[in-house]
C-alpha cells in the first residue's frame, strides 16, 4: 500500500465500509457541523466507538476468544526467538499495516495515477493486420487475383493448373 495517505475524516460519520455493515440508515438531525445548535451537532456527530456500539451495526469479523487475537498477531514463533510478552499481542493495524479495522477516523486517499506520456491517450497494438483483398464483398483493386484460392494461371500457355 505504498503511496496511500490517511487523511482525517471531517464528515459527521466515520467510514466503516471495510469493518461492517448497517442494517438501517443512521438518522442525523443535521448535515452540517457549523452554524447549527450545539445539541443538534452533538447528536449528529459520531465517533468510531459510538458507531460500533449502535445496535444496527454488524461487524464482519469478531474474534471469538484470545486465541484468535494471538493468531492474528504479527509474531512468528518459528523465526523470532526470545520474544517479549507483548509481541504475542501486537496486531498489524497497530504497526501501521492496512487491515480490516480502523484505529483513527480517517479515510484512504489514493495517489494520483501517473500518466506515462503526459496525456490520457492509451497506446495499443494491432494484433493482426488483415489484407484488404481477403475481405469478401469489397471492391477489389486492379492487381487483385482473379482466380480461386489454390489455382494459378501459368504465363506460358494460359491454362489453369492446380498446385
Amino acid at each position: 500500500m505504498s503511496g496511500v495517505k490517511h487523511v482525517r475524516n471531517k464528515n459527521l460519520l466515520p467510514d466503516l465500509r471495510k469493518e461492517g455493515r448497517f442494517s438501517k440508515e443512521i438518522v442525523l438531525s443535521t448535515s452540517e457541523k457549523h452554524g447549527v445548535p450545539t445539541g443538534s451537532r452533538l447528536f449528529s456527530h459520531h465517533t468510531l466507538a459510538s458507531v460500533r456500539k449502535l445496535s444496527f451495526y454488524h461487524p464482519l469479523y469478531i474474534p471469538d476468544d484470545s486465541l484468535d487475537i494471538v493468531l492474528a498477531a504479527t509474531y512468528n514463533h518459528s523465526t523470532e526467538h526470545f520474544a517479549d510478552k507483548e509481541d504475542l499481542y501486537l496486531q498489524r493495524e497497530t504497526l501501521g499495516c492496512d487491515t480490516w479495522r480502523r484505529l483513527r477516523n480517517t479515510f484512504d486517499k489514493q495517489p494520483p495515477v501517473v500518466i506515462p506520456l503526459g496525456h490520457p491517450m492509451k497506446r495499443g497494438g494491432i494484433t493482426e493486420r488483415k489484407s484488404p483483398f481477403s475481405v469478401k464483398l469489397m471492391n477489389s483493386g486492379v492487381h487483385s487475383s482473379q482466380t480461386n484460392p489454390g489455382y494459378s494461371r501459368q504465363p506460358a500457355g494460359g491454362a489453369i493448373f492446380f498446385y
